[in-house]
C-alpha cells in the first residue's frame, strides 16, 4: 500500500496556482508603482476576501455558540401532520364575506 503522507497535485494544478501569484506579484508591483488600475484590483480583491474571511468568523462564532447550548429533546417528535390533524391556528380564520 502507498504511502499517502504527501498530498498529490498535478502539474496543470501547480502551473495554475504559480501563474496566478506571479499575477497577484505583478499587480503589487504595479501597485507600488503607482498605477491606479493595480490599487484598485488590490482593493477590490482584499475587499472580497475580507468579506468572506469576516462570513467564516461570524460562522465560528454560530457554531461554537450552538457547541455551547444546552441540547433539548423536542417533546412531540415527528410530523405534526401525522394523525391527520391539522396544527392549530395562530391567527383566526378570516371572513371572506366581508
Amino acid at each position: 500500500m502507498k504511502s499517502r503522507l504527501l498530498p498529490r497535485f498535478s502539474f496543470r494544478f501547480l502551473f495554475g496556482v504559480t501563474f496566478v501569484f506571479a499575477l497577484l506579484g505583478a499587480m503589487v508591483q504595479a501597485a507600488y508603482a503607482g498605477y491606479i488600475i493595480a490599487i484598485s484590483l488590490l482593493m477590490m480583491l482584499g475587499s472580497v476576501l475580507s468579506f468572506f474571511l469576516v462570513g467564516y468568523l461570524f460562522f465560528l462564532v454560530q457554531w461554537i455558540m450552538a457547541g455551547l447550548r444546552p441540547r433539548r429533546d423536542l417533546a412531540e417528535p415527528g410530523s405534526p401532520f401525522a394523525d391527520g390533524q391539522l396544527p392549530p391556528q395562530i391567527l383566526p380564520p378570516t371572513d371572506p364575506s366581508n
